[in-house]
């Protein structure tokens, strides 16, 4: 009788055995294939990205050198001038001072706060970032950490290529104590500099949701010149510069 019972218990331990395996089968095989059809469209609208990309850009193009903590860079060699006393790369001064007098005739003057910064300069103000955070009572750790938010590490700052231009409008940036802050986008002057940063060949290089890519967390004053072309399609595909060059150069590697 005992025997029985046993033999009852483990053939039903068998069964619920064979139905969980089913089941646990089952539900991979869904997982499996939901994962499938996720990368499946990843890889449909990356493609249809590529096919839509502009004519005629390449990824090595000067304007979309790509400088970031993965792609450090020494010292580059470029012509120089200056906007507002401020240094930049020659190559930008007419779309920039274009895009400053836009604003003005739209009735949102803004002050260009800097521009060109060389790697021994971006050494010192990462210095300083430490530095200050040490001061308010953070570690040394704790300052490394809020300085790597913010602050670009030496040879990865998009400073170093005369590209790049912190842009604020002046009213909220003169009543805030010259701060530059991500807050700042609630300004209309500064959600105009935003939106219309594409009509002179600029887009905003770190996005709210471009952190990821870029490594940087978001900021609404920080402008990168890429092109007008380059920047309506980043703009409208909300596209960080690292994804967009990479879009370009799997379309150059597929032509090969």
């Amino acid at each position: 009788m005992f025997r029985k019972t046993v033999l009852k218990g483990l053939a039903l331990v068998s069964m619920v055995g064979l139905l969980s395996g089913c089941a646990t089968s089952n539900a991979s095989s869904k997982s499996s294939s939901s994962s499938s059809q996720k990368t499946t469209k990843t890889e449909t609208k990356r493609q249809k990205l590529i096919s839509e990309l502009p004519k005629g850009v390449k990824s090595t193009d000067s304007e979309l050198i790509v400088v970031n903590k993965w792609h450090k860079h020494n010292e580059l060699t470029f012509s120089k001038s200056t906007v507002n006393g401020i240094t930049v790369r020659s190559s930008i001064v007419k779309p920039l001072t274009a895009f400053l007098n836009g604003a003005k005739k739209a009735g949102y003057p803004a002050t260009l706060v800097s521009g060109y910064r060389s790697v021994q300069y971006q050494k010192e103000v990462w210095n300083e970032s430490i530095e200050n955070y040490e001061a308010q009572g953070k570690t040394e750790k704790q300052a490394l950490k809020l300085t790597k938010e913010y602050v670009a590490i030496p040879r990865g700052s998009e400073h170093q290529t005369g590209l790049a231009a912190d842009i604020m409008n002046t009213n909220w940036f003169d009543s805030h104590n010259s701060q530059l802050l991500s807050s700042s986008d609630k300004a209309k002057g500064q959600q105009w500099l935003i939106k219309h940063a594409p009509d002179y060949g600029f887009v905003l290089r770190f996005t709210k949701s471009g952190t990821k890519s870029t490594g940087i967390d978001y900021e609404s004053w920080h402008f990168r010149y890429v092109g007008k072309k380059s920047a309506a399609f980043m703009t409208k595909h909300n596209l960080t510069l690292e994804q967009y060059v990479s879009l370009l150069k799997a379309r150059e590697a597929a032509k090969k």
